[in-house]
């Protein structure tokens, strides 16, 4: 077995000046969330920065990689504070707009600084359309999704099995099948193991809620 080994680096709306130094140091892209990640280090990029930051990378010739979920959309969907959720509680504060939203945001910039982008973790179908689309215009994107987008679905989650919480979240198993043939037909790039694992604390088990 071999391993190669690399490193990213964050971009973050106070340090976009470091990307640079950064770049010549070795890392050879950049991570951004367009929503809360949940990281207190780790904040996320408003749409205005993120074309700062897309422009940076672009005059770099860097990779943008990019957690694509819109932060006004899900603040939309967002659950009562305190709630105790369900799956499907979850999946509805998570919608599938909150993707493609935010894919035709990393799009646009990608177009208008000629830059390279990369749409991690992809679990919305729906935004598959808006992925080709551009690239048959010559949008340099590309996207991944996860094993667990491709083998498990909504209807599979038990209640509070919150061990299948992610985000983006599980979807529908009709979501699931339109992913394969994404998958099939080359609109979807890769398939990457991602998420980090947790800590059994952070997964709640003895409650079973989903809410944060």
């Amino acid at each position: 077995m071999h391993v190669d080994v690399g490193f990213w680096g964050g971009a973050v709306p106070d340090h976009l000046d470091d990307l640079p130094a950064l770049h010549e140091a070795g890392v050879f892209g950049f991570k951004c969330f367009l929503a809360d990640s949940g990281v207190a280090e780790f904040p996320h990029l408003e749409p205005e920065v993120f074309a700062d930051a897309m422009a940076r990378t672009a005059r770099l010739d860097a990779l943008m990689i990019v957690h694509a979920e819109d932060a006004d959309a899900l603040e939309r969907s967002a659950p009562p504070t305190g709630a105790t959720l369900s799956y499907d509680d979850f999946l509805a504060s998570r919608p599938t707009d909150a993707e493609t939203l935010a894919v035709q945001l990393v799009l646009d910039q990608a177009r208008r600084s000629g830059g390279r982008a990369h749409v991690l973790h992809l679990s919305a179908a729906d935004a598959l359309t808006q992925l080709r689309r551009a690239r048959a215009e010559g949008v340099d994107v590309s996207v991944e999704t996860c094993p667990h987008y491709l083998t498990l679905t909504a209807e599979d989650v038990p209640a509070g099995g919150t061990q299948f919480k992610c985000c983006p979240p599980i979807r529908e198993s009709a979501n699931r099948d339109r992913l394969w043939r994404g998958l099939e037909d080359g609109d979807i790039d890769m398939v990457v193991s991602d998420h980090s694992p947790s800590t059994a604390d952070l997964k709640r088990l003895d409650t079973g809620d989903f809410g944060t």
